[in-house]
């Protein structure tokens, strides 16, 4: 009786290993595939952010050269220094100027802050250069500002924005793995 319940047993026995195996595959599978979509998941979230990083990286480019394009009011302010306008001709122009929208300045500042904090520290000499030109945005019979001063700073100005701009530019490069380099600008 015990060899005729063995063969009774084995279709059992053999059903159940075959389920076991099965199951066993199935559970196998699934791992794998979720480990196939987890990774999937990462690489579209990470090229996603990198697609963000880099839209806000050419909207700071953008609206930085636009403020930087608005700042050269201070072309105006020294065709006055030099006597070829009045001051409140300059006044005029400058109020006819439409470059920058309102907010503009305030914006890329914004995203600098918020997407790309270690900018900061490579705009701080363009903050401190564009400190030296403010003062001659007020008449020149009032403030007596030499010219070739207001020159100077606004040399150091442009260089200042020239070199932020280079590294707002290889941030963008490095996002997309591009290893170049800038060849930097000789001043003298």
């Amino acid at each position: 009786m015990a060899i005729i319940d063995i063969y009774e047993m084995v279709p059992v026995l053999t059903v159940a290993i075959t389920a076991a195996a099965t199951i066993l595959a199935v559970i196998v599978t699934s791992f794998f595939n979720l480990r196939v979509a987890r990774f999937n998941i990462d690489a579209q979230h990470h090229q996603k952010s990198i697609e963000l990083k880099l839209l806000k990286i050419e909207e700071l480019f953008f609206l930085f050269d636009k403020w930087v394009n608005f700042t050269n009011i201070y072309l105006l302010h020294l065709r006055c220094y030099k006597g070829k306008l009045e001051f409140m001709q300059v006044m005029e122009l400058i109020k006819e100027q439409t470059l920058l929208a309102p907010g503009d300045a305030q914006k890329y500042r914004m995203i600098m802050d918020i997407h790309f904090p270690s900018l900061k520290v490579a705009y701080l000499p363009v903050d401190e250069a564009r400190k030296l030109i403010v003062p001659y945005f007020s008449s020149p019979s009032e403030n007596k500002l030499s010219v070739q001063e207001f020159v100077n700073h606004q040399i150091a100005f442009e260089q200042a924005c020239d070199l932020f701009k280079s590294k707002v530019s290889l941030l963008a490069h490095e996002l997309l793995g591009i290893n170049s380099k800038f060849p930097s600008k000789k001043t003298g």
